[in-house]
């Protein structure tokens, strides 16, 4: 999913105004003592709920104090009462179902309470798994407690969404040579071989799983096909995309992605079956449909200089265009 100006959850779901509502009212309902209070914050609590049911803007914005903001897991920041139209405009049938663990509220100030936790969102037909941390702080005003603000962060996260970008890749492609060579993990360079790929998530959608079949021509003097496996997900050591791949002569190898322009690029490392090492820039460029270029410029391949591989990825029919 690519940067927006807004919170990054709230623009998939309004969940930082309903998290912000839900939370208050199970913690305080979870501590040992119940004072005024928090009996008065669980009301505003269910009052938020409520007002975010029925997509009422006006209710929504009377319970954020007027300079109360939401600071989202990436430093975007959003004035409270900015978000209520966003929260009146969502198709309430896009909301979905979400659980909140690890509560812990305290009242660190007269007037002035701060509530911990974490959201989850479970794997949905649209979007995979995802959880946060939040803070909310609430403070007693005149007329009553309101949200004066909400902070973000990444909990655990898989980086699902920034996975989300690849999607376009899920489909069955053929591949078309448009000069060079290409081959798997293990294997050298051919004329003109012929590659099929197919491309699914997991069951979680946390990993994209890319088969390819490259089928050696017949002056080649190989008629059995190499079968090449890739796995591309998240990596939370190094906080970027990466990718595994293992192919059926012996090779493998590994990606790190980065999105650039109109593009992604990863830079590969490969080990042959015969213990020689590779590496190459891969540069796959999506037309929006149902095309994708794709070219590799090696940087290192043993003693042997390798020309660059320039294909086109052409998807079938049967998967709609994302």
């Amino acid at each position: 999913m690519g940067r927006t100006d807004v919170p990054r959850l709230l623009c998939r779901f309004p969940l930082v105004a309903t998290l912000s509502a839900t939370v208050a009212c199970s913690a305080a309902g979870g501590l040992a003592q119940t004072s005024e209070d928090e009996t008065a914050i669980r009301a505003a609590s269910a009052a938020y709920q409520q007002a975010l049911d029925r997509g009422d803007g006006k209710a929504l914005a009377a319970l954020w104090t007027a300079d109360g903001d939401i600071v989202d897991g990436d430093g975007n920041l959003t004035k409270g009462r900015d978000t209520v139209s966003l929260v009146a405009e969502a198709d309430p049938a896009s909301r979905q179902k979400f659980r909140i663990r690890d509560l812990r509220l305290r009242f660190i100030a007269p007037g002035v309470a701060i509530e911990d936790g974490i959201v989850e969102l479970p794997q949905s037909a649209s979007s995979a798994a995802s959880a946060g941390r939040f803070s909310a702080t609430w403070v007693k005003q005149s007329d009553g407690w309101k949200l004066a603000g909400v902070r973000e962060s990444q909990a655990g996260q898989s980086g699902a969404e920034q996975l989300q970008d690849l999607d376009w890749m899920v489909g069955d492609w053929t591949v078309e040579n448009g000069g060079g060579q290409a081959g798997g993990a293990g294997s050298r360079p051919t004329e003109a071989p012929t590659i099929e790929v197919m491309v699914r998530w997991n069951a979680n959608r946390t990993y994209l799983l890319r088969d390819m079949k490259i089928t050696p021509p017949a002056a080649a003097g190989k008629t059995v096909p190499i079968q090449v496996s890739q796995r591309i997900g998240w990596d939370p050591l190094s906080h970027q995309i990466r990718s595994w791949v293992f192919s059926a002569d012996g090779g493998h190898g590994e990606a790190f992605w980065r999105h650039d322009g109109d593009s992604w690029v990863a830079r590969t490392t490969a080990v042959l079956p015969d213990g020689s090492q590779t590496s190459s820039i891969n540069v796959y460029t999506y037309d929006g449909k149902d095309r994708c270029s794709w070219q590799s410029l090696h940087t290192h391949a043993g003693s042997e200089h390798l020309p660059p591989v320039n294909m086109t990825l052409i998807r079938k029919p049967g998967r709609t265009t994302p």
